[in-house]
């Protein structure tokens, strides 16, 4: 079987994070009924449980973030700081056009520097800073900051701020040869009666289980045997434990 990855987990694979820094924190949500057409599409069937750590309540992350504002007619952002860490890794972003052109350029110079990302909402002149995934609270009251020349401004909102971390949320272990396993106990108590079909593995932020091409989300099948999570019982009833053994996700060969 093969899972399906969302378009989101997919950008990050072609950015700045892989399997485990995308997904720590994060939790697994167990389906009735057969899978989605894509892991960017909205979930179907009854949720059945909630896999977190020893089965404890889940509450999503809040990642920490602050903003930078982009104006003026010419110039360059020199550097972007967040401490002491320089987060444009191919130099200056140029003033381009106009002042929405640069904030989309150093949106894009953001996130290829393998740490931070940045979100835009596709037009004006702000462009969020969001701390990485799982680190939740840690990137608190660093400051962001940059240097600019030429006459284009950058300001900033100010210290990275708003994290929370969250609760019950998965971990992993080191990886080794190319794939990585479960850390802890990972387990849930049934939510509802039914038969358990698919899972949707979401990465720590919050995910209303809309459609969304943006979120980290990966899909695999659920049967007894021979599926992406093979469950001893599909059978789900209220109240009852289940317990994920093990959890091992390997990076292919190329």
């Amino acid at each position: 079987m093969t899972l399906r990855l969302s378009t989101g987990y997919r950008d990050n694979l072609c950015s700045h994070s892989g399997f485990s820094s995308s997904f720590m924190g994060g939790v697994i949500d167990i389906y009735s009924g057969s899978q989605p057409a894509t892991a960017d599409s909205a979930v179907t069937g009854t949720l059945l449980g909630r896999v977190s750590i020893a089965s404890t309540t889940y509450v999503a992350e809040t990642p920490a973030s602050a903003t930078i504002t982009v104006a003026g007619t010419a110039g360059t952002i020199a550097t972007l700081n967040i401490g002491t860490f320089n987060i444009l890794p191919l130099g200056a972003v140029t003033y381009d056009t106009d002042a929405a052109t640069t904030a989309l350029a150093l949106y894009h110079a953001i996130n290829r520097n393998g740490v931070y990302r940045a979100t835009y909402p596709g037009s004006g002149t702000i462009v969020t800073v969001v701390a990485p995934p799982g680190t939740g609270d840690a990137h608190n009251g660093l400051a962001l900051a940059a240097t600019v020349t030429g006459g284009t401004t950058a300001t900033s909102s100010g210290n990275i701020t708003g994290g929370v971390d969250a609760t019950a949320g998965l971990t992993f272990g080191a990886p080794s040869a190319g794939a990585i396993s479960k850390s802890g106990v990972w387990s849930f108590n049934g939510l509802a009666i039914g038969t358990a079909g698919y899972f949707r593995f979401k990465a720590s932020a919050v995910d209303g289980d809309g459609v969304s091409t943006t979120l980290v989300r990966a899909d695999g099948s659920i049967a007894v045997s021979g599926a992406d999570m093979n469950l001893s019982n599909i059978s789900i009833a209220v109240g009852a434990p289940v317990t994920i053994d093990t959890f091992t996700y390997t990076q292919p060969a190329q």
